[in-house]
């Protein structure tokens, strides 16, 4: 017989539980995704996107497909960071 971890075994137990654990588990996911994309643009920029937004840094980039492209990303990123925050400590 084998035998599961409570762990495992107490969303089995209670389904609402485990729909939980699973949806904090995905906002905690895109959460780190948006961090990550946010990270990676303030380094390639050397700004916050904030800064970026405010200084035009996209249009006077050299290439402006390029940076119009990332600043769609990071501004999805930036937004996706406050609404996971916000859903995480809702604890939806």
């Amino acid at each position: 017989i084998t035998q599961i971890s409570d762990t495992i075994a107490q969303p089995l137990k209670h389904p609402e539980l485990g729909k939980a654990t699973a949806l904090e588990a995905e906002y905690r996911r895109r959460l780190t995704r948006y961090y990550l994309t946010d990270h990676q643009l303030q380094q390639k920029y050397g700004v916050t996107f904030a800064e970026f937004e405010q200084t035009q840094v996209r249009a006077s980039a050299d290439h402006s497909w390029e940076a119009d492209s990332d600043a769609i990303a990071w501004e999805t990123a930036t937004d996706g960071i406050e609404t996971m925050q916000r859903q995480l400590y809702l604890k939806i």
